[in-house]
């Protein structure tokens, strides 16, 4: 009986060993994968944003640019503006590496060369294909008559847009208020080109702002194109959907929107797409010797606290979290 009681016991740490090996390799890597499941969705969650360096780099042109390219939780891709008709092979490789030759929206903020002629060249000379452009654009005679500095572009531009509808699948000229929304992407139209406005720097002025938010991080950026004092008075009549985490600088950061503007966005992140003479109002005798107001501007920044990416120092990769941000190689 005492021997039967001996193997009983034995039998049952036995048992009860097995069921711990069996405990610990199933249900133990069960809450690591948990673990990794939450890991991987913070890693595919948000939106990449590569703000490219192109031609404000010294090597490349040393000039003013900007270009953007966004990837979205399912890899959707968005351009943004694309820069200069120099900066087309820098876009076109984006465009190969992450669409397979195609983008799924472009958003243009003006019709100026270092904003649009990258799309022109690459729509007219390369086999690549856009379903949706975005825009909001006035016509080519309001360009003729109140925009002689950027008539050439801009007229290019519509020409482009107008001749390569095989190319160019759908185009949304937008509306102030417009909602457009793109996987976890939600694209909020806040002010469009107002063609009453002929008496300032009409092509800048004429810039649509937007804003990108990253719904499932509830992170934003948003895109002030060269918008200057006079967009800014109607920005600022629309203040309450200004806020956002990241700004594109308005007109490289230099001589563009308004303090105010600014306060109503208070960004954490902003950047410049400039060339560092530029960022440095070096007018060529040192910093600080131009006639911009670069450095004011880079004093307001430092007032919010915020971080800033300069596009000088070559192409610039950040995904918007659900803490912010993170830079990526």
């Amino acid at each position: 009986m005492k021997k039967n009681i001996i193997i009983f016991f034995i039998m049952l740490l036995f048992i009860l060993i097995i069921c711990g090996i069996y405990y610990t390799r199933v249900y133990v890597p069960t809450s690591n994968s948990a673990k990794e499941t939450e890991e991987y969705i913070r890693r595919t969650e948000g939106i990449k944003i590569t703000a490219l360096g192109a031609s404000t780099m010294e090597s490349n042109g040393n000039v003013n640019s900007m270009g953007y390219i966004i990837r979205t939780k399912n890899n959707y891709l968005i351009i943004v503006d694309g820069g200069h008709g120099i900066d087309s092979n820098f876009v076109l490789n984006y465009i190969n590496e992450y669409g397979n030759g195609k983008v799924d929206y472009w958003f243009f903020t003006h019709g100026h060369e270092d904003h649009v002629g990258a799309f022109v060249k690459l729509i007219n000379e390369e086999n690549i294909e856009v379903d949706n452009v975005c825009y909001s654009l006035l016509t080519d005679e309001w360009y003729e008559a109140n925009d002689k500095r950027g008539y050439e572009s801009e007229h290019a531009l519509l020409e482009t847009l107008k001749l390569n509808t095989e190319k160019i699948h759908n185009q949304i000229q937008c509306e102030e208020n417009e909602q457009i929304e793109i996987d976890n992407v939600r694209v909020d139209i806040i002010r469009v080109a107002n063609p009453e406005i002929t008496d300032a720097d009409n092509g800048n002025e004429a810039s649509m702002t937007f804003k990108l938010t990253a719904t499932d991080v509830d992170k934003s950026i948003i895109f002030l194109g060269d918008s200057g004092i006079r967009a800014a008075t109607e920005l600022l009549e629309r203040k309450d959907k200004l806020k956002s985490f990241a700004v594109q600088m308005a007109h490289h950061g230099q001589t563009g929107v308004t303090k105010e503007v600014y306060d109503a966005i208070n960004p954490e992140l902003c950047i410049f797409n400039s060339p560092k003479w530029l960022y440095d109002n070096d007018g060529g005798e040192g910093f600080n010797t131009g006639k911009w107001e670069s450095i004011t501007v880079r004093g307001w920044v430092e007032e919010y606290g915020a971080d800033s990416i300069l596009t000088y120092e070559g192409d610039q990769t950040i995904r918007l979290t659900r803490d912010g941000y993170e830079k990526i190689d």
